[in-house]
């Protein structure tokens, strides 16, 4: 069995160890990394090179936090998939997040099925919102950094967004599309530089607001 294979960055010693315990009772998750803060973090990584499918990210840390830790994380294209923790946060901070590259939020008293649950969604979709936040993509105005408008993606590139959405993969999208999964991928790239989103999740939420999908929430819960 392949296991999903999970960071855990927070500043508290006992959260770590308690969601450590929680995750590996299931045996499809495997905590390969843990460190108190973005800093530490990449310290690790730049001395152990670890393969991360999906990170537990608190926001809230001592010398570099949650913020900064997930720009990093994007901009050095690590291909980690983020679900923010946090005790507190409000409505535009999400907003922010999610622009900034999130998959998915949590609350840190949340229920361990459910953190259980969110982690493989997360994995297997790249995308995990509830319907709150799903409301709040759909009432925002467009981001005034996307100035790309829907337009200027042409056919094809369109087709592929929409099967992306769809939650096919490269390998599917070609099957699907009559081209090969190298070709699927150059594609995919355009899309992300176009639209100025970072990640799978950030072409959801584009698809979204600019309806070229029609939404079913269940498939991002």
């Amino acid at each position: 069995m392949t296991k999903v294979k999970v960071c855990i960055v927070d500043d508290e010693k006992l959260f770590i160890q308690g969601m450590r315990m929680i995750l590996e009772l299931d045996e499809s998750i495997e905590v390969v990394m843990t460190a108190c803060n973005g800093k530490d973090l990449f310290n690790k990584l730049n001395t152990a090179p670890t393969e991360i499918d999906v990170m537990l990210l608190d926001l809230e840390m001592p010398e570099m936090d949650g913020v900064d830790t997930l720009i990093q994380i994007v901009k050095h294209n690590l291909k980690i998939k983020i679900i923010v923790l946090t005790s507190h946060y409000n409505d535009s901070m999400i907003i922010r997040l999610l622009d900034e590259g999130a998959s998915g939020f949590l609350a840190k008293n949340e229920n361990p099925d459910e953190v259980i649950e969110t982690i493989k969604k997360v994995h297997q979709k790249g995308l995990h919102i509830n319907t709150h936040i799903m409301q709040l993509i759909r009432n925002r105005r467009l981001m005034a950094n996307r100035k790309i408008k829907v337009g200027e993606l042409t056919q094809r590139e369109t087709d592929v967004l929409k099967l992306i959405c769809m939650e096919y993969t490269n390998k599917e999208i070609g099957e699907q599309l009559f081209i090969s999964a190298r070709t699927v991928e150059g594609y995919r790239q355009s899309i992300l530089e176009k639209t100025n989103c970072k990640n799978t999740a950030g072409i959801v939420i584009y698809a979204i607001e600019h309806h070229l999908i029609d939404v079913n929430i269940s498939k991002y819960q």
